[in-house]
């Protein structure tokens, strides 16, 4: 039964995420994207709202891997963290690309889990944890990342997507 609840709203919190993604693709221009013919990194992918902060296709990125390392540890029980830098990944397409991948592949494991295995103890971390409970941190992590998007954007004077929230 949490399961199941748990699943739904990761599945949710994926559709909902992707539009952030799309927004940031949204606010590139094309005349930003190519100079002589050649792709050159998004301006807002490597934008920096905040002193010391990191630019906003990091943190999209890293908020990317980090859905694929706890999927990936969970369906493979191999917890390698996974690379991300704005060389490998320099457009917002090649980002919203990357999590549409991603996103995929989550789905595909979660279609598959059952009860049982979310009851399943990992002992990879600083606690023993059960895969429900792994999940759960996925999500949190992930909406954390999500939020600190929605004040980089309107730092930079974006308007953050609109989330239907229940309430």
């Amino acid at each position: 039964m949490i399961g199941y609840f748990l699943k739904e709203a990761i599945y949710r919190h994926l559709t909902e995420t992707r539009v952030y993604i799309s927004k940031l693709a949204d606010s590139t221009t094309l005349e930003e994207l190519v100079e002589e013919n050649v792709i050159q990194p998004d301006l807002m992918v490597l934008k920096i709202p905040v002193k010391d902060g990191r630019p906003l296709g990091e943190i999209i990125l890293h908020m990317i891997r980090s859905i694929e390392f706890y999927t990936t540890g969970l369906a493979t029980n191999k917890w390698a963290p996974l690379s991300y830098n704005l060389t490998e990944f320099s457009t917002s397409q090649e980002i919203l690309n990357l999590f549409d991948s991603v996103a995929e592949k989550t789905k595909k494991y979660l279609d598959n889990i059952t009860e049982e295995m979310l009851n399943e103890q990992v002992d990879e971390f600083n606690r023993i944890a059960t895969k429900k409970e792994i999940l759960l941190e996925m999500l949190e992590h992930s909406v954390h990342h999500r939020g600190q998007l929605s004040v980089y954007f309107r730092l930079l004077e974006i308007e953050p997507p609109s989330i239907n929230y229940i309430i």
